[in-house]
């Protein structure tokens, strides 16, 4: 008898089981059904498409919380995007509207050569096209340098070409409070500059060297994408007439250009420039220095200007989670909105019928 009711409860839990199973992927199917149908569409569909990749936020390494909210700038959230972006057929333009204060360098690094790589890997690709809209500074300049223009507000802020590490000593603060440091480590290079020891000469001489090594290799980043449309003279002059050195004139224009000009830079002196001594710019000044290449006003505006007024601006996301899915907009996960939430819909009914036909189908 106990064996019995072992057996039924068993056999009970065992229907459970696949009852839930079949349930989820139903709803597993259905979702991703529902995703490819509308990416389908959108390469089906004639009509020529700006494909728009909003980039926002603080550059980071990290996947993000599974419970929506934003997720850090960073290769693994936006590789597939830049994949998808560069595919849609009929495309005119791939947009990245960007802005960002920046962040990793590794992370910047890593966005930049997904752009330039996707840009040799499809060569009949449309033009690669930055939109900065509050800021694009540091890594988020870092990125935009790699797109084919950068198009900036006239109250964008973006520049900020270098590499900052932020610190602060607790030295005196913990000795008047009675508090002592007892770090422990092995290898004396471990603890580097540490905020609750007195500042260590040799540890700040190696930060120094990293942090100009990887200021180096923005530089290069920048002057490889930028090459000749840089003008650094006519940073410089600007800069000496900041500072009160010197009246916005031809004069100081020609002193710049013997400072910043080809001699100097056949000499390798680019970190000294303006354009790449941290300084910011609004948009404007950007366009006049070649950081820039042109002053917008409305971004479709512009697309529609620049490719044809039947040009569709579409946007493309990364695919959320069945917990995104659930705890964000249903339409905010690939494109349109509404348009998406009736493709996941029809698929989530399509992926009933195809999981019932290919479990119970056959069933005598």
């Amino acid at each position: 008898s106990h064996s019995l009711i072992t057996l039924a409860h068993h056999t009970r839990s065992s229907h459970s089981q696949l009852k839930y199973a079949f349930f989820g992927s139903v709803l597993g199917g259905g979702i991703y059904s529902g995703f490819s149908n509308y990416e389908k569409k959108m390469n089906e569909n004639k009509t020529p498409k700006a494909v728009l990749i909003r980039m926002s936020g603080n550059i980071a390494g990290g996947k993000g919380s599974k419970f929506g909210g934003s997720k850090p700038l960073n290769l693994q959230n936006y590789s597939s995007s830049l994949e998808r972006a560069f595919k849609t057929e009929n495309a005119v333009a791939v947009i990245l509207e960007i802005s960002s204060p920046g962040g990793s360098p590794a992370q910047s690094s890593l966005l930049h050569s997904k752009l330039l790589h996707l840009r040799k890997k499809y060569p009949s690709s449309p033009p690669v096209l930055a939109f900065c809209t509050d800021i694009c500074a540091s890594g988020g300049y870092y990125i935009a340098s790699a797109c084919d223009k950068i198009l900036v507000l006239p109250s964008t802020l973006i520049g900020s070409v270098g590499v900052v590490s932020p610190s602060l000593g607790f030295v005196d603060l913990m000795r008047k409070h009675g508090i002592e440091d007892r770090t422990m480590a092995s290898g004396k290079s471990k603890v580097g500059d540490h905020p609750f020891a007195v500042r260590n000469e040799d540890a700040v001489s190696k930060k120094r060297a990293i942090m100009d090594e990887l200021h180096k290799d923005f530089i290069g980043k920048v002057v490889k994408a930028r090459g000749s449309k840089l003008n650094h003279a006519a940073a410089a002059s600007y800069q000496r007439s900041v500072k009160g050195e010197s009246s916005w004139n031809l004069t100081s224009y020609l002193l710049s250009l013997i400072t910043f000009g080809v001699f100097h830079h056949s000499e390798g002196g680019e970190e000294d420039s303006p354009l790449f001594d941290g300084s910011v710019y609004t948009g404007g000044k950007a366009v006049e220095f070649g950081l820039a290449d042109e002053v917008y006003e409305d971004m479709e505006a512009t697309v529609k200007e620049k490719f044809g007024s039947e040009v569709k601006v579409v946007e493309v996301k990364e695919k959320m989670s069945m917990v995104e899915m659930l705890t964000n907009d249903l339409g905010g996960g690939f494109g349109v909105g509404r348009e998406l939430g009736t493709e996941i819909a029809d698929g989530f009914f399509e992926g009933i019928k195809e999981n019932f036909e290919a479990s119970w189908g056959n069933r005598p």
